[in-house]
Order: C-alpha cells, then structure tokens, then sequence
C-alpha cells in the first residue's frame, strides 16, 4: 500500500489527526457516471420522440421496452449524481459513499482499505474485519465492500484514493497495523516467489523465441510487399493460413501451424504478442521452456483444428490468439491448482489482470463478426487439459522423470484431439485456392473481356441505329468479336472453382457467360451462310433464343449478388 502527502508533512498529521479532519468528494457530471448518464438521456429522448413522431400500426412493445432500459440506466447512473450528498467521505468517525446509501462504516470494522483499476474503471476495496456480520441477500458472509469511483472526477480519483488510505492509517489503529503487517507479509512472499520462479528457470528463452517469430514472419511479409496493416486473404493463404479446403482437401496439414504465426496486420499483432508477454513469462517460469513451447504450439494447433468446423470453412484464418488463449488459460490452472503454494496476492494480481482480460476478449469475440472464436476456445481448452496434466516446476512432485512422463503424455493426447478435429471436418464451404487462382486469373483477363464487350456493344448499338447492316454486322462479329471473346474463353478454360463452393457461384457465372456469348456468336454466324429454310437454321435460332434466355438469369444471378453485398438504405 503506497501513502502519497496531498499537505505538507508537518501539517499532516495535525490535521489527520484532528476531529475536524474530513475529506468530501462531491459527485460530478464531468465523472464517467455523468457522461453516460447524459448519454443515456440522449438517447432516451430519441426513443421518446420516435414514439410520437413516427407511429406504427399495432402497440409499440418494442420502442417502449427501449425507452425503459435506457431510462433505467438514467436511474441507476444519474441517482449518484443528486440529492447533494458527496460521492464519497472519509473521517474520524469512518468512510462512507452514496454507492453504499451513505452508510458509514466505522473504521474499527475495517481490516484494509486498497485501490482496484479494471478495464478503467477504479473502486476503493473495503476489506471488513472478522468480527463484522455483513451478509448478501443469499445469506453468505461479505468480507469486502467496493466502492466506485466513478461518480467522481477522473482527475480527483489519486485525492479519494490518498484520503482514503490516510484516514485508515490514522483512525484504523490496530487494524490499520494489522494491514501493514499482512501486506508486508503477503509482498515478502510474493517476492520470495518471483526468486524462486527465476531461480527455476533464469531465461525464457522460449517466450522470446515464440515472439521473436511472430514478429520475423510480419517484418518477412512486409519484405514480400504485403501490406502492414491489411493484407489480402490471398497472399495469407500464400504464406500458410488456416483454411478447411486447403487443410482437409488439399492435405496441407501444416497450414494449422504456419497460420499461427500468421496476422492481419499489425494492430492484430501487436495485440497477441501484448496479451502473450505478461501471461507468457509467468507461464514459461512455472513451466519451463520446453513444456511453455508445448502449451503455446498444442493451444495453436487446436485452435485451428477447430476453426476448420467454423472459421475457416468460410475464411482465410491467420493469427496466433489460439496460442495466446492456451498460455492463458494453462496459467489461470496453474494458480488454481497449486493456490496452496502461490502467494496469494501473485494469485491474485494475475486472477485480476489475466482472467478479466480473458473473459473480456472471449465475449468479444461472441459479440463481433471477423473474430476466429472457435481458435480462442480450441487453444483456450487446449492449455487448461495440459496446465492440469503437466508437471510444473514447483510442484512437490516435479523430478525429471515425471515432467518428461506427462509431457509425452501431453502431446500424445493434444496430437489424438487435432487429429480427430481435423478427420470429422465438414466439407469445406470455400475454396480458398482456386477461387483465389479463378480471380487472379479473372483481373488478368479482364481488360480484354471489358475491351471486348466494349465493342461487342459499339456494333450492336451501330446495327440498332441503321448505321450498320446485318451482313456488316455478322462480318464483324465473324471477323473481331468472335476472336475476341474466345481468345477470353480459352484463358478462362484453365480456370474453375468446385460447385459447391457459394462464394465462387459468382465466378462460375462469369466463365458461363463468355462461354454462352460465344456458342451464340458461332451460330448467328453459322446461320449466315445457311438457307433461311434450312433445317440447322431453324434448329440455330432455336438454340440462340435458348441461350439468351440462359444469359438473362445468370446475368440476374449476378446482380442479385451485387445487390446483396450493398449496405441497405436504415428505415
């Protein structure tokens, strides 16, 4: 617990120590309480007026059922914010806060007294002492009270954090040393314990090693000409993504790895590697480089196993969050499992940092499309089933022998779950590399479809207009359409994406258009040299309505899927 002086030392303790000693925070609307209680009520106003202002046929239970929510959290924020009683107050008598319906808890019933940021937002714990009977309304026993600050200025929350502690240590007595004698303890531990673990394992070199490979394959990318902050899916692929197809058809088996050191940039970088050094290093000191490069490497490959079933079947996957998920989650067992040698504040901190960060990322990833969740909870359970079957360092069982024993056993089992997650794959949705290779093929050849089309179109308008002749007409598609629109046919001919692949449906329709383009070309001018009467004549203008028919919905097709892809215009 750290004490930091708002006065002068002197004058500390004569004031700390006064009757009159009192410290007021008063509730702001500057607080972060204030802003989302104004925010809400904006909001609310907006439901109210959409409520009289564009009527709906039939009883509104949705707008209303809107408009209560959003006046509720007006309620819940904005109740701490009136009445003119301080967020929060400290003195000789104890601390009270409006959080707590201004109730005053004497000094002689606390035990500690420290600070908690989460995710920004900042609260004074109360920590009650034994003999007090606080209870929920289930019937358990309270042992701490939390107070948020967050009524209260940003910039005001050090001053009701200092207050706080200074209040404690002048009015808690023998409380307050008690604290003291426990935080003492509880720091030497956690030191002695952090000796231990770097006695244990000096370097983690496996971390760096894991790292320092993310970070090589990006700078490599760049290197190829890859973009920094938003590659193509196509040029993943390339270096080795994740993709069901590509895994389960083409038997690239060695994508589920690769596609772990793989990312979408460098914000997607820099966030694994910054969610993996701080849980990476305590792990790798309990676990040792060998088994830290296990949990990291069996946590990637289950993460993309598993994304075959959701992810990938759709999307190029890239990114080494699976892996990131596993060190994760191996670490929070880990503390759980051997909480009987872990300090208890080391337990805590990283049960704090690592486990609301973790819960945080996961309803992320279930609450936004583009996020490879099915890789988080492969990797996540992946670590946890290993953190529980290895061996760490500081157990009492840990000799050479046993460490060695179920590591094996730990791979054998992580090598039997990606097998079977890749066996029972479903068939694959996209193609990733042929539809790639189709529409790389399709950009090289488009300037002579479109220059092609273009005057395909001149001399049909010329032949509308009266400026061009039947016989003129066919001699130009005999003599430059034709040409042109095989020369496209045959440099499409090599291309093809399965037909059970929807996302290449489009591309399909393409080459099946130019094909019938030139099927109909080769009749009109097959029927130029052929009697009026004449039976393939007939039979000629029979296929070519057949045709244009045929062009017409898969033209349809194609703009139903444009269609389809533009944003719709808000009600």
């Amino acid at each position: 617990m750290e004490f930091q002086d708002t006065v002068p030392s002197a004058e500390l303790a004569s004031r700390v120590h006064s009757p009159e000693y009192v410290r007021e925070f008063a509730p702001s609307w500057r607080s972060t309480a204030g802003t989302l209680t104004i925010l809400f009520l904006f909001l609310a106003a907006i439901a109210a007026l959409t409520l009289v202002l564009l009527p709906l046929a039939g009883f509104p239970w949705g707008r209303l059922s809107a408009l209560g929510g959003l006046l509720g959290f007006v309620w819940l924020l904005g109740r701490q914010l009136v009445g003119g009683r301080p967020a929060l107050r400290v003195g000789p008598e104890g601390i009270s806060a409006a959080f707590l319906k201004n109730r005053t808890i004497a000094w002689s019933e606390v035990s500690d007294i420290e600070s908690q940021t989460v995710q920004g937002n900042t609260s004074i714990n109360v920590s009650l002492a034994p003999h007090v009977n606080e209870k929920w309304w289930w019937g358990s026993r309270k042992k701490r009270l939390g107070i948020p600050l967050t009524s209260i200025r940003t910039k005001d929350h050090a001053q009701a954090i200092v207050a706080a502690t200074q209040a404690f240590a002048a009015y808690g007595g023998r409380g307050f040393m008690q604290a003291m004698e426990q935080r003492t303890a509880e720091l030497k531990a956690a030191s002695d314990f952090e000796a231990r673990l770097t006695q244990l394992t000096p370097v983690t070199w496996a971390l760096y090693l894991v790292v320092g490979v993310n970070i090589a394959v990006w700078l490599a990318n760049l290197g190829a000409g890859i973009s920094a902050f938003k590659p193509l899916p196509s040029e993943l692929l390339a270096w080795g993504a994740n993709s069901a197809a590509s895994v389960v058809e083409d038997r690239q088996y060695w994508r589920l790895l690769t596609a772990a050191f793989l990312h979408g940039g460098f914000l997607h970088l820099a966030l694994n590697m910054l969610g993996l050094w701080e849980a990476g290093k305590q792990l790798n000191r309990l676990h040792g480089n060998f088994q830290f490069l296990l949990i990291y490497l069996a946590s990637a490959l289950a993460g993309s196993a598993l994304s075959l079933h959701y992810s990938a079947q759709q999307s190029v996957a890239v990114g080494a969050s699976g892996a990131v998920f596993g060190v994760l989650g191996a670490l929070l067992v880990a503390m759980y499992q051997h909480r009987g040698q872990i300090p208890g504040l080391t337990s805590k901190n990283v049960m704090t940092s690592q486990g609301v960060f973790l819960a945080y990322a996961l309803a992320q990833g279930f609450s936004k499309q583009g996020i490879d969740n099915a890789a988080h909870v492969g990797g996540l359970i992946a670590g946890c089933v290993l953190a529980w079957l290895l061996t760490e360092k500081i157990a009492a069982v840990a000799t050479p022998v046993r460490r060695l024993s179920t590591a094996a056993a730990g791979m054998l089992l992580s090598g039997v779950a990606v097998a079977a997650l890749v066996a029972t794959t479903p068939a694959p949705a996209v193609h990733h590399r042929q539809l790639f290779a189709f529409q790389a093929g399709l950009t090289r050849v488009l300037p002579a479809m479109q220059a092609a089309e273009k005057a395909f179109q001149a001399d049909v308008k010329a032949l509308r207009d009266g400026k061009m002749s039947e016989a003129e007409f066919t001699q130009a598609v005999e003599t430059r359409h034709l040409p042109g629109y095989e020369a496209v046919q045959r440099a499409l001919a090599p291309l093809d994406v399965p037909a059970n692949d929807k996302v290449g449906a489009g591309m399909r329709d393409v080459k099946r258009v130019n094909s019938l383009l030139v099927e109909m070309m080769q009749i009109q001018v097959a029927n130029a040299r052929t009697p009026a009467g004449d039976v393939a004549a007939t039979s000629g203008q029979a296929r070519m309505l057949l045709i244009n028919e045929e062009i017409k919905a898969v033209n349809a097709r194609i703009s139903e899927r444009v269609n389809a892809t533009k944003p719709k215009p808000k009600p």
